[in-house]
C-alpha cells in the first residue's frame, strides 16, 4: 500500500495562506525549470488547481511543506493567488520524508541520482538510532554503504563457504532482516544488494577510503 494512501495517516483538507508554508527539508529535487512553472501556474489560472499539496501543522498556526513544490511555486510565482488547498497530515519525520519521495517518485520528479540520494536519507532515518550504525560514517551515504558493504561482504563469504566471525554472523542476523525490510517497504522497492552494486555506485562523490572498506 503506498505511503500516501489515505488510510496510513490522518489528515484534512483546507485552504492556507501561502505565506504560512515553510518549505520542506525533505525536498530531493534540486532543479525547477521557470518556463515549467510559469505554464503551471498559467494552467491553474485557468483550470484551478487540480491535486492539493501536502503540508503538515507546525508550531504558531504555520505549516510545513511536504509535497507539491511545484505547485506552490508556480501559485507564489506565477500568479496572484493567496491560498492555496492543501492536504493537512498528521506525520512524524519520517513519514513525511516518505512521502515527500513517493509523490516525487510518482510524478517521476526525480533525475536518478535525486531518487538515489532520497533513498540513502529514508534509510539513514530507519536506521539512525541504531549505535553501531551511527558510528560507521560521518555522512548518511557512508553510513549507508559501510552498512551494505559489510553485510555483502559477510554474505560473499557465507557463499563461498569462508569462515565467518562469530561477530560478524551476529552483525548479519541483527541488521540483514531489518535492512530488507526497509528496501521492501521502499516507494520504489528494490533489492538491498541491487542498491549497493547498481545505484550507490552512481555517486561519485563517495569518499575512496568508504569505497575500500
Amino acid at each position: 500500500m503506498p505511503i500516501t494512501d489515505n488510510k496510513n495517516y490522518p489528515f484534512s483538507f483546507s485552504m492556507i495562506d501561502i505565506k504560512k508554508i515553510d518549505p520542506s527539508p525533505y525536498q530531493h529535487r534540486k532543479y525547477f525549470d521557470e518556463d515549467r512553472l510559469r505554464e503551471l501556474g498559467v494552467s491553474i489560472v485557468k483550470d484551478g488547481l487540480i491535486e492539493p499539496i501536502i503540508v503538515r501543522p507546525q508550531k504558531k498556526g504555520r505549516f510545513q511543506l511536504i509535497a507539491g513544490e511545484r505547485r506552490l511555486r508556480a501559485i507564489k510565482d506565477y500568479t496572484d493567488m493567496k491560498m492555496i488547498q492543501a492536504k493537512i497530515a498528521d506525520v512524524d519525520d519520517l513519514q513525511a520524508r516518505r512521502i515527500s519521495f513517493t509523490e516525487n517518485h510518482l510524478r517521476q520528479d526525480l533525475s536518478a541520482i535525486e531518487s538515489i540520494e532520497a533513498t540513502i536519507k529514508i534509510i539513514d532515518v530507519e536506521m539512525g538510532k541504531d549505535p553501531w550504525y551511527l558510528t560507521v560514517g560521518k555522512t548518511p551515504l557512508e553510513r549507508v554503504h559501510k552498512l551494505l558493504s559489510k553485510l555483502d561482504s559477510i554474505r560473499r563469504s557465507k557463499e563461498r563457504g569462508s569462515v565467518v566471525l562469530d561477530g560478524e554472523k551476529d552483525l548479519s542476523n541483527k541488521y540483514v532482516g531489518q535492512v530488507e525490510s526497509i528496501f521492501k517497504n521502499l516507494p520504489k522497492p528494490l533489492k538491498w544488494q541491487s542498491f549497493l552494486m547498481h545505484d550507490l555506485i552512481l555517486l561519485t562523490d563517495i569518499p575512496s577510503k568508504v569505497q575500500k572498506a
